[in-house]
């Protein structure tokens, strides 16, 4: 009896992982990306999408100060669409900050 339960340990514990796995790969797919617009954005077609074009703005220090100059943007009317992404400001030296960018 206790070599059957030997032998049924290892096929559970691989069983177990694999289940452990499957579960933190669907969480990731899950997961909304850092690139995604702000649920502010209004939802375009995927057509209007690829002819927008967004035009750069300023660098923010952290997440909130770039909504917040978006949505200021937005409400004098600058732009009609904002988005904030989290981006290396100059390549290869590790200094990332907040980029606003919008579309008229």
């Amino acid at each position: 009896m206790k070599s059957r339960n030997f032998r049924l340990a290892p096929a559970v514990a691989v069983a177990t992982v694999g289940l452990l796995f499957a579960g933190t790969a669907g969480a990731a797919v899950a997961a909304p990306s850092e690139e995604s617009p702000s649920p502010s954005a209004t939802s375009t077609s995927a057509g209007e999408e690829a002819k927008a074009d967004w035009k750069p703005g300023a660098w923010y220090d952290d997440e909130e100060a770039c909504k917040k100059a978006g949505e200021k943007g937005r409400t004098d009317g600058k732009w009609r669409e904002y988005r904030c992404k989290h981006e290396e400001k100059n390549h290869g030296q590790y200094d990332y900050k907040w980029h606003l960018y919008y579309r008229r």
